[in-house]
């Protein structure tokens, strides 16, 4: 089975590691050559103090980089049109008003710095190779000081910006390696070289020096590594001028060229750097290449003079929203349109902000406009709203009359806006959604769609797809709180606000059928948030809830509500929440068909320190057409501003198109469907996802006593610099993933997914006395991707690099197995999914001379499928130990030691010597005196 697999390796197994897909929503387009709709946000929290200086930097600096893109990309690509999007508060710059930009989509984002990231530019990727990043990082700082030596030295800002921009577009890794990293190395020996060499992709052998950070002296060399320790560090010399890589060592002047597979700017396949490990060996421009950008030919090289970008300067102003809400017959079933008026009267009432348009449109048979555009100021335009909502319902199905009707109230304030799109039916009337999707795309407006039941259009979700927008599911079986999630979700697309505004949700959970009547819970308030502490019971009866009581961590209890039956919600407001654990009880009655949901809010505690915040996604869209090739990830991201919240608790809840939900524990491990270990973006590979049909997503937080928050102070893996982390103490957050639509069911007893590449392997050290031995570690796959357990592990080892690489790795004839008579601790027999594991084994060396071996696995479903071989390692192994027990250390102590003696002794006879004729001498002279 597993050689006739092989076989089908060979044809797809690029393909496979070049995962190439979406990864984020975003606007850019490449056409003739040119990106355009680049989209460079600064956030709130930047004071305007240097706003001059950073808006002409930014512009300076992608305009020098749009000719580096263009010679690196051999005349494929250069930057034509950029959008930097100014804060509100920027009211001292010149500027358009926004209309379709928003700072949480933008592509560079300009914010406070990560205490980890310090002012270093970074990309978020939450992804695999091929797959583009969420966006760029750049600190204020940063780019108010680039002429500064201190900014200097991450490198030209042109340079920086288009190694960046290769992260982000075309989800390539860096290739060099950091001090302390056993995964990725600062040094490495090259195949059939003893010699020790920087881990850099380079076509050119680099000129360096190097120093020990500790002793400023010679370095020393591990014996466990075979090469420098960790307290080493090299500087590249100014003659070593090689053109390549701009992942690598791109702040040297004469790189401009990303590595490849000719000979002039050969790609180093053997260094230990993490594009290797993620991307197969396979050179950055082989990535680059199969970028759907480039792939296909697609924009051939182009000879184009003018490669400078324009730039609009927008500001952020209130986002413009059109309800279009279906009100044909059939929303009368499940008292959908009663629903639908409830929820669209408490989005009107608490969430939708001042500042925000709001114009709403009703489609049955035909489409008409209910409000035009209206600013929202204060109660008085709410209720004026509302007043306008429909109650009735009856007719056919036009959505894209309502989608046409929408784009007439959005037209006049420009492109872009916000459409919440809801319908509970399939298309009985034209023009259809199809008829109008490209003028739907062309406006630049953002679709939010809303499925009503399971018969809702199929089509609503590719309409949210193509417009960069979310969809969601509403159960009818469900009470409305999916749908008020769905409305809420709506506002991702209003303007950044400051971190002392950010709304964050701690608990959230909905209650129907309840036994015995009592509903007994607790949720934390940490010492992040606690400021405009909101409690609020959404509920379809208010006789439902007979009592209510919340008891906070000193003791004090509340059970008085405010009631609003209208909308029917009630609430408990207090300006400050004391930080600890709440109790809350209710009490409820017997009616089975009645729901309430509790929903628990804050702000920061303090205008000085950010909350914890919590975004839950499935990165891959709202509709996914082949699981087979493209599996369903989802990902949670849980951050303090810019850091990391690393080791908290994260769990998926997904409701399935039929049967009961399911949950799934996310991990930020490194491993399988997680791309960075303690980046704070957890995430798994959902291989449930099997039947065609709506799931929805939403996602749980908390800390279980390890949760802290990497602020810079405390590095796992790499050099601490403290010894205690910043813990979180007690905390939860909740967030809405949304919902997305699988096409097509797989056949029930169909093996869809062999076990996850394992990409982070590496050697924990290596032993030759007694044998030679080396010890591996890596995080176990599961038996589909990341879940379950693995049938078993196929560890092959070899002295060429070469054998070990894609279709040769199960060549018998060039690499050893590992067999479990050759483990001498571990097992070769497969952990649990995520759990780390280390073996063990006895390698058997084919010459004397060899002290270089590679080391690869991969892991064997129970059907047969074979996981992508892993990243490859190598075992550095020193000179053999002689049979006599001793050391090669001991016995080079021992003829050192005697030929030191040996020396002593005869420096002793010299001096004795050389005394008695000075004796002599000196006696002569004293005698002639």
């Amino acid at each position: 089975m597993i050689t006739r697999f092989c076989v089908f390796i060979a044809l797809i197994i690029l393909t496979l590691i070049l995962n190439v897909g979406p990864a984020h929503s975003t606007s850019i387009s490449l056409n003739k050559n040119a990106y355009s709709n680049i989209v460079v946000a600064i956030s709130p929290n930047v004071p305007n103090t240097w706003s001059e200086t950073i808006l002409q930097n930014i512009q300076l600096m992608i305009r020098r980089a749009s000719s580096v893109l263009y010679r690196a990309t051999k005349k494929r690509a250069y930057f034509k049109d950029v959008r930097i999007l100014v804060p509100e508060s920027w009211s001292n710059v010149r500027s358009n008003l926004s209309t379709w930009e928003t700072y949480s989509e933008a592509d560079v984002r300009v914010a406070p710095p990560a205490s980890a990231h310090g002012n270093k530019p970074y990309t978020i990727q939450s992804g695999g190779c091929g797959q583009p990043g969420e966006y760029i990082h750049f600190t204020p700082d940063y780019l108010r000081t680039l002429a500064d030596p201190n900014t200097a030295v991450f490198g030209p800002p042109e340079k920086v910006f288009v190694h960046e921009w290769s992260h982000l577009r075309y989800g390539v890794f860096d290739e060099y390696g950091h001090q302390n990293d056993k995964k990725y190395p600062l040094f490495y020996k090259p195949p059939n070289s003893e010699e020790i060499q920087p881990n850099l992709c380079t076509n050119k052998p680099p000129i360096f020096t190097t120093m020990d950070v500790v002793t400023q002296g010679p370095c020393r060399i591990d014996p466990t590594t075979g090469v420098y320790d960790n307290n080493c560090v090299y500087n590249l010399q100014p003659k070593f001028l090689p053109d390549s890589s701009l992942m690598s060592n791109y702040s040297i002047d004469s790189v401009v060229d990303f590595c490849e597979d000719d000979q002039d700017l050969a790609h180093v396949f053997t260094a230990p750097n993490k594009h290797n490990a993620m991307c197969g060996s396979y050179s950055v421009w082989t990535v680059i290449t199969r970028h759907p950008d480039f792939a296909m030919n697609n924009n051939p090289p182009s000879d184009i003079l003018f490669l400078e970008p324009t730039f609009q300067i927008v500001r952020s102003t209130g986002s413009r929203f059109v309800l279009v809400a279906d009100t044909s017959g059939s929303m009368n079933d499940y008292n959908r349109i009663v629903r639908l008026y409830e929820s669209s009267r408490r989005w009107i009432k608490y969430d939708i902000s001042d500042g925000s348009q709001l114009g709403m449109v009703q489609f049955a048979t035909k489409a008409k406009i209910i409000s035009s555009m209206v600013e929202i100021k204060g109660d008085a335009s709410r209720e004026a709203l509302i007043a306008r909502l429909p109650v009735n319902a009856v007719g056919g199905t036009c959505i894209g009359c309502g989608l046409q009707k929408a784009l007439e109230l959005l037209r006049p304030g420009g492109p872009g806006g916000v459409i919440l799109l809801l319908t509970d039916g399939e298309e009985t009337d034209r023009p259809f959604i199809y008829e109008v999707l490209s003028e739907v795309v062309r406006s630049g407006a953002r679709v939010v769609s809303i499925a009503f039941g399971r018969s809702a259009e199929d089509k609503i979700e590719e309409l949210a797809d193509k417009t960069n927008g979310k969809s969601y599911f509403i159960d009818d079986n469900d009470s409305s709180q999916g749908l008020n999630d769905a409305f809420v979700g709506s506002l991702t697309y209003q303007p950044a606000v400051s971190t002392d505004q950010i709304v964050v949700l701690l608990f959230k959970r909905q209650y129907q059928n309840v036994t015995g009547g009592i509903i007994n819970e607790n949720f934390s308030v940490d010492s992040t948030v606690g400021r405009n502490f909101v409690f609020r019971i959404d509920y379809t009866q208010k006789n439902y809830l007979r009592s209510f009581s919340l008891k906070s961590p000193s003791g004090t209890v509340y059970t008085q509500l405010v009631y609003d039956d209208v909308v029917k919600v009630a609430m408990l407001k207090l300006s400050e929440a004391e930080v600890g654990k709440w109790d809350f009880t209710l009490t409820v009655s017997s009616s089975t068909v009645d729901a309430l949901a509790v929903h628990v809010t804050s702000q920061t505690r303090s205008t000085t320190t950010a909350p914890i915040t919590t975004e839950c996604y499935v990165p891959a869209g709202n509709t996914l057409n082949n699981t087979n090739a493209s599996p369903v990830r989802i990902l949670a991201k849980v951050m303090q501003d810019a850091n990391p919240v690393v080791r908290a608790k994260v769990k998926a809840h997904i409701e399935m198109p039929s049967g009961p939900s399911q949950i799934l524990e996310l991990f930020d491990n490194g491993a399988s469907a997680d791309t960075v270990a303690d980046d704070g973006i957890y995430s798994r590979y959902f291989v449930g996802a099997t039947s065609g049909g709506r799931y929805t997503v939403e996602c749980e937080v908390w800390d279980d006593g390890s949760a802290y928050v990497n602020d810079g102070t405390f590095v796992r893996n790499r050099k601490k610099r403290s010894a205690t982390p910043k813990m979180t103490g007690s905390f939860t957050r909740m967030a809405s993933g949304g919902s997305f639509k699988i096409a097509q069911s797989v056949p029930v007893d169909a093996d869809i997914y062999p076990p996850s590449r394992i990409t982070d392997l590496f050697v924990v050290e290596v032993q030759t006395n007694p044998g030679h031995t080396a010890t591996i570690q890596f995080t176990a796959p599961g038996e589909d991707l990341d879940s379950g357990t693995a049938a078993s592990y196929e560890i092959r080892y070899s002295p060429v690099f070469d054998d070990l690489r894609g279709t040769n790795f199960g060549s018998a004839n060039n690499s050893t197995l590992v067999q479990q008579e050759h483990v001498v601790n571990g097992s070769l027999q497969p952990m649990v999914s995520g759990t780390r594991q280390t073996i063990t084994f006895v390698m058997t060396m084919k010459n004397e001379e060899t002290r270089t071996y590679y080391i690869a696995l991969r892991a064997i479903d129970r059907s047969g499928q074979v996981a992508l071989p892993s990243n490859i390692v190598s075992a550095q192994f020193p000179l053999d130990e002689p049979a006599s027990g001793l050391s090669t250390k001991a016995i080079i102590g021992i003829i050192v030691g005697s030929l030191l003696g040996v020396l002593l002794i005869a420096a002793i006879a010299y001096l004795i010597h050389k005394k008695k004729y000075l004796s002599y001498e000196a006696a002569d002279t004293r005698s002639k005196t």
